[in-house]
């Protein structure tokens, strides 16, 4: 998947260095407490990350320097793309890697990660059963993930000039709104919308015949949007001056925070009855970490209660675990289910490793070519 990781945290630090850094000494659940100082094992004073901006703000990130005596040094990434080719570079830098249950078996597949002991992370147990169960971070029975929040991109509409919009991804092509939806320039995740809304049984496993009808839809929806976005201001420009009416937002739960405080529109947010797919962000372990402790007690601190309210409030996504879903905005709940994934009434679908990017890639580029 890409989604463009654009976060608005800056509003929020204050208020998630008073949670994390000013609780009292015991009040943290899971291995250890952020008051009882410890460090790690084999002396290890330093811990690399290579993330999305968002993952290692200074709110938790900074207390669990102070608990384990130790440097975090954090390295950003915007994009999947950016991120896998970084970790291409220069794997042997870094320790830990934020990535998306979609691109785990392509860093697999490159040998770059390396097998997590779950026994090691003690707040595993305290994630929803979902993603106890989710077997996307599972390869050859071995563990390569651990969640830290999810996500999906769905589509966010002005509910004054829309206010009947249809539970269907059949808007996208339904002449009736012809210009006023935009959707997202990414081709393996409008194909795999594409592939729901067509009803196909397994949208990361597409045959020939599927590529077709695919490229037919996918043309037809094309030639109906507005417009292409790449990223969240992007989305928020276009709907909040009313040059489109409905996106497919690559970050919806921080669109509609935006459009409601800063335009001050009454947004809504569609999940098509067809079905949705959810991106699962998480960490996985570098081959080489050369602090595979501390990369563990940050996996495991990640998911204490404390710092997944801190990352709930700060990002807005999906919680995964259920202590979290307090630290969540009213409006991302109500319309995102964010707080609970089982109370999505539409089917799931977990994001996958397709089964030739490239090639979905190229069909997207050759619909772009043909409707210019």
């Amino acid at each position: 998947m890409k989604k463009s990781m654009m976060f608005v945290v800056t509003l929020v630090i204050a208020g998630l260095l008073l949670v994390s850094c000013g609780a009292p000494a015991g009040t943290a659940t899971g291995a250890d407490a952020p008051g009882d100082k410890t460090t790690a094992a084999g002396g290890e004073d330093e811990l690399n990350i290579l993330c999305f901006q968002g993952y290692a703000e200074d709110g938790w990130l900074k207390p669990f320097e102070e608990k384990y005596g130790c440097k975090v040094n954090a390295t950003y990434a915007g994009t999947v793309e950016e991120m896998f080719t970084k970790a291409m570079a220069g794997g042997a830098e870094y320790d830990l890697i934020s990535i998306d249950c979609g691109s785990l078996q392509r860093y697999y597949d490159q040998g770059l990660i390396q097998e997590i002991d779950q026994n090691k992370i003690a707040n595993y147990d305290k994630l929803s059963q979902f993603f106890k169960d989710a077997d996307y971070k599972m390869i050859d029975g071995k563990m390569y993930h651990i969640p830290m929040c999810w996500g999906s991109n769905n589509i966010v509409y002005n509910k004054a000039e829309m206010p009947e919009l249809p539970q269907s991804w059949s808007v996208l092509w339904d002449p009736q709104y012809k210009g006023q939806v935009s959707i997202t320039d990414e081709g393996n995740n409008n194909i795999v919308v594409v592939s729901m809304a067509l009803g196909f049984e397994d949208p990361f496993n597409l045959t020939d015949e599927q590529f077709a009808q695919v490229k037919e839809k996918l043309t037809e929806i094309a030639k109906n949007c507005r417009t292409f976005t790449n990223g969240i201001d992007n989305e928020f420009q276009l709907l909040s001056t009313g040059e489109t009416n409905a996106s497919i937002s690559s970050y919806d739960s921080g669109l509609i925070l935006k459009l409601r405080d800063e335009a001050q529109m009454d947004v809504g947010r569609m999940m098509p009855k067809e079905g949705i797919y959810v991106w699962i962000d998480g960490w996985a372990m570098l081959k080489d970490a050369a602090h595979p402790d501390l990369a563990e007690k940050w996996m495991d601190w990640m998911l204490s209660d404390e710092n997944q309210q801190a990352l709930a409030g700060a990002v807005s996504y999906g919680a995964v675990t259920p202590s979290a879903k307090d630290a969540l905005d009213p409006d991302v709940v109500s319309m995102c289910s964010y707080d609970n994934i089982d109370n999505i009434k539409v089917p799931v679908f977990i994001l996958k490793t397709p089964e030739d990017f490239e090639k979905r890639t190229e069909l997207w580029n050759e619909i772009k070519a043909e409707i210019q």
